[in-house]
């Protein structure tokens, strides 16, 4: 008897989580996640709000943590020793979860309820056995899971904190799946790669599930989301990024190599030659081989025996012979440069980004040509144009105040264009950004934790672009917190030094200052240093300061600032593998992409 006590009250423990989970998600049906308070959850159930809280820390929980799970569990430990072995692992894992994994079989006999669960439903008049014994279902929803999860779908589209609280999810696992990927030497970059990969699970996660919201079948939206994936999977898989494996003696030189070799310690010079440019096909002569061997030798399109290969180097070293580009673009259709247009590249953040870009495109034999706009929308215009007219082969987009139809020129003349930040969704345009909604509300509930109320935001001249997330984010953050939003709490300044200055001292004099200020970037947090402290306050006694990208000043300034990471280089090599992904040309590489890199707090002093 006394062994039946402890099965006794896991079985009423079950019975009272399955109770709170089904009453929350009638709620959200009804009227909405953000509507829904956990008060009201606890009347509805006849419990306790602590008992909610012990079995879902948050409300997010509430509505994922529900049976089915939404989310996909913690990534297993696994050993991944190939693209193969990685690929099958993540879609294993990604297709677990409801949104994608095949629906039961429909009820043959529906006169006779679930034997099990877990079960395909073919004989249904018996009632559901569950291990907590009957249970109420409070909404309706095991009677019919399909429509079931459906509604939580539908409650999942329109709620900008569930949306929110899945990328924070999702970018979780990135840790652990990046130590996977290095430990099986499958990329140089695992973070990169992590993130890309993930991206992808995400992806699929969430068309499968806003395709059910839209009241698509189960199956086809399983099956759908589950194309997508494995599309992407497919792709990554074969390598687009650098992977740690040798290089065969018919493989593309590595630019660094190829530098080398055509910059001998003492070239001879053009005059030497009566003015001649060396050509490849006298480089052939010398060698000894054809014109389409030395070619074949440079790009590695096709084999060439070692021998010969190594006849040709010698002889590119001693002519000093340098491919044409131009004569190359020309033929191949190519120019090999990838257009960067920024708003203001005095901002280290961005030479961060480019920088990571050049990481990946370099070795895939693509330079970079770089545009500042100052943020200014006509001369964002006039980049475009410009870039379009130098043919650049892809388009890297670091701006805020574009609209959809600013990017058509780009997009009518077959230019693959990623757009770093923001959330503008357009066809033919892919996103890579930092999580800036979910970590400006990170930053935000840490000011909260710290026990700061009246919370100002810096943010751009029209919080446009990742500027408006991070204001949403910031806004979301003290609403779930019950902390009133305060309009005049919220300063449109410029994304400088100066702007931010500015902008706290607006703050400053309102007659109820703020106790605490986060700034859309690390900058404009800098000038609110210097604004404080010309007033003669005390950072944080007087006023915390908090900013965003975690910039090298961060760290110089003293205060030292506490911060957002925004890994700059991480989003421009995640952009340079789209971008080469999008310019491989494949099917799958041409479905529009979002890729999120997550912020990460870094605690200093200024707050």
């Amino acid at each position: 008897m006394s062994e039946q006590v402890p099965d006794r009250r896991e079985r009423r423990k079950a019975l009272t989580r399955r109770s709170i989970a089904d009453t929350a998600q009638r709620l959200f049906a009804e009227r909405g996640f953000e509507a829904v308070t956990v008060a009201e959850i606890a009347v509805a159930a006849d419990v306790a709000a602590k008992t909610i809280f012990n079995y879902f820390p948050t409300k997010e929980q509430l509505f994922f943590d529900a049976e089915p799970k939404l989310l996909p569990p913690d990534l297993p430990d696994a050993s991944w020793t190939s693209p193969e072995t990685l690929r099958q692992g993540l879609a294993e894992w990604a297709c677990a979860t409801a949104p994608l994994a095949t629906p039961a079989a429909p009820p043959t006999n529906p006169t006779r309820p679930l034997a099990n669960p877990a079960a395909p439903p073919t004989n249904p008049t018996r009632p559901l056995a569950n291990p907590a014994g009957p249970l109420a279902n409070p909404a309706g929803s095991l009677a019919n899971p399909a429509v079931a999860l459906a509604e939580r779908a539908v409650v999942y589209r329109d709620s900008p904190l569930l949306r929110a609280h899945a990328r924070e999810a999702f970018a979780a696992r990135e840790a652990a799946l990046s130590r996977a990927i290095e430990a099986g030497h499958l990329a140089i970059s695992p973070g990169v790669m992590a993130a890309l990969l993930l991206a992808a699970v995400r992806e699929a996660w969430e068309s499968a599930l806003l395709m059910l919201a839209d009241k698509g079948n189960p199956g086809d939206a399983a099956a759908h989301g589950r194309r997508i994936l494995m599309n992407a999977l497919d792709l990554l898989s074969r390598n687009r990024a650098p992977v740690r494996t040798p290089r065969p003696s018919s493989a593309p030189l590595d630019p660094q190599e190829t530098l080398n070799l055509l910059n001998p310690p003492k070239p001879a010079q053009r005059g030497d030659r009566g003015g001649e440019r060396v050509s490849i096909v006298r480089v052939a002569r010398v060698a000894g081989v054809s014109a389409t061997t030395v070619s074949h030798t440079l790009n590695g399109r096709r084999p060439v025996a070692a021998e010969t290969r190594d006849r040709v180097l010698e002889a590119i070293r001693q002519l000093g012979y340098r491919p044409n580009a131009l004569a190359r673009g020309l033929r191949t259709n190519r120019s090999q440069t990838i257009g960067l247009v920024i708003p203001d590249i005095t901002n280290p953040f961005y030479p961060a980004l480019a920088r990571g870009l050049q990481d990946v495109l370099r070795p895939a034999g693509y330079d970079e040509i770089i545009s500042n706009t100052d943020g200014d929308r006509t001369r964002e215009r006039a980049a475009i144009e410009q870039m379009i007219a130098r043919q650049v082969d892809g388009l890297a987009f670091a701006v805020f105040h574009t609209h959809a139809e600013d990017l058509n020129p780009a997009i009518e003349a077959g230019i693959p264009v990623v757009r770093l930040g923001g959330t503008l969704v357009q066809d033919g345009v892919d996103l890579v950004h930092s999580d800036d909604e979910g970590g400006a509300a990170e930053a935000t509930r840490y000011l909260l934790t710290r026990g700061y109320r009246r919370i100002g935001f810096i943010c751009g001249p029209s919080a446009e672009g990742p500027a408006a997330e991070r204001v949403s984010g910031y806004r979301s953050a003290l609403l779930a917190a019950g902390v009133a939003t305060d309009p005049e709490l919220v300063a449109y300044t410029h994304f400088s030094r100066h702007g931010g200055a500015a902008g706290v001292s607006r703050l400053l004099d309102l007659s109820e200052p703020p106790d605490a200020v986060l700034c859309a970037n690390d900058l404009m947090a800098i000038g609110a240093l210097d604004a404080a402290g010309g007033r003669g306050l005390h950072v944080p006694g007087d006023l915390a300061v908090m900013g965003f990208d975690d910039i090298d000043a961060a760290s110089l300034v003293r205060p030292r600032l506490t911060t957002m990471a925004n890994p700059a280089r991480e989003i421009g090599r995640a952009c340079g593998m789209r971008l080469l992904e999008r310019l491989s040309g494949e099917p799958a590489a041409l479905i529009p992409t979002e890729i999120v890199i997550p912020a990460r707090l870094v605690e200093r002093e200024s707050a």
